[in-house]
């Protein structure tokens, strides 16, 4: 299953689309980081036509919106594979037939129709979300071995979407995931204030879960309080839930100290977890568990401050089944504060033991 890339605890790349010449910028950039995660010239074209159709997709049909883009590593020693998400969210008038808008020669904008045909085709992933009035979100992965896009799927799923205050070029939340024996655990970290300062709070607190990802979530937590003393200090959230669908008795645990958020959706019910308040590395009191049931296909979400308390994925049909990064992105489009730091975490557990 996909893992942290120790280099990618930093923000998302974000590309404003709005003219032509944003797109050409948009692919020069991916392009090189395509480049640096040695993807063969073959696949970095390839992904450079998917990136172009996006953008054009976006003027064409919503006259706006945004690519986030972040790096991906999968495996270990031998099997290890980089890889690389886009997302392509818009607030446009969304696809009426998704089913059709893939078929060659299908348009509503005058265009020959064979933009998401291609997209299709060359992708090695692909999601996709949209309604009426409610716009689009679509997810392409690329990777960069052989074979990429027969690899059998992951157990648990997840995305995320980490970006910093539009005034600022790093930051100050952070996110690193852990995977053993069965568990699952995400960490979210939000440094006090903004920019530089924060960011390296952040980081910290991420790198804490590499080092004590199989301890209790209450020793975790002591050990991100230890890290954070030099620092500025951050709210801090972590959650453990099953790795496998197929296990029994299944529930989610969470320990936060500030202001992170965590739930447990489905389309029944909506169950927030307790954080105490406090700043983790200066004023934290002794971090609590608390459990929750964890239903069958259920979400897990959690969130910095950088995104409002009130959404509702009920207001999304078809949604929530779908891959947990458009499920990010839907909730950053519509619900971000606009002005901090934003980072959401979304998982699902999916497969068997």
């Amino acid at each position: 299953m996909e893992t942290v890339l120790k280099e990618s605890m930093a923000a998302q790349q974000r590309y404003e689309i709005a003219d032509a010449s944003q797109i050409a910028h948009a692919r020069r950039s991916i392009g090189e980081l395509a480049r640096g995660l040695r993807f063969n010239e073959t696949t970095a074209g390839e992904l450079a036509i998917v990136v172009t159709e996006c953008g054009t997709n976006l003027l064409k049909h919503a006259r706006h919106g945004e690519l986030l883009v972040r790096p991906l590593v999968d495996g270990d020693g031998a099997s290890l594979r980089y890889g690389i998400e886009v997302l392509c969210i818009d607030n446009g008038p969304g696809i009426h037939d998704l089913h059709r808008c893939f078929e060659d020669g299908y348009t509503t904008a005058g265009s020959p129709g064979n933009g998401m045909g291609a997209i299709e085709r060359l992708s090695d992933e692909l999601d996709i979300w949209s309604a009426p009035e409610r716009g689009t979100v679509l997810r392409v992965v690329f990777w960069n071995a052989p074979g990429a896009a027969n690899a059998v799927a992951a157990p648990l799923a997840y995305g995320v979407v980490n970006l910093p205050l539009a005034t600022e070029t790093v930051s100050g939340d952070a996110w690193s995931c852990h995977l053993n024996q069965g568990e699952f655990t995400v960490l979210v970290a939000d440094g006090l204030g903004h920019g530089p300062l924060a960011n390296v709070a952040a980081i910290e607190a991420a790198k804490v879960l590499a080092a004590n990802g199989d301890q209790t979530l209450e020793r975790i937590m002591d050990a991100a309080n230890d890290a954070l003393r030099p620092t500025r200090g951050a709210a801090v959230g972590i959650a453990r839930m099953p790795a496998f669908a197929s296990m029994s008795g299944m529930q989610v645990s969470f320990a936060g100290i500030g202001n992170i958020s965590a739930s447990v959706w489905t389309e029944g019910a909506h169950k927030h977890l307790v954080s105490h308040s406090g700043i983790v590395g200066h004023s934290a009191r002794r971090a609590q568990q608390f459990d929750a049931p964890y239903p069958p296909n259920a979400l897990v979400v959690l969130a910095s401050d950088g995104l409002t308390s009130r959404w509702d994925l009920a207001r999304y049909p078809g949604l929530a089944m779908r891959h947990p990064s458009l499920v990010a992105a839907i909730l950053y489009r519509d619900f971000a504060r606009g002005r901090d730091d934003i980072t959401v975490f979304v998982a699902r557990t999916t497969g068997s033991a």
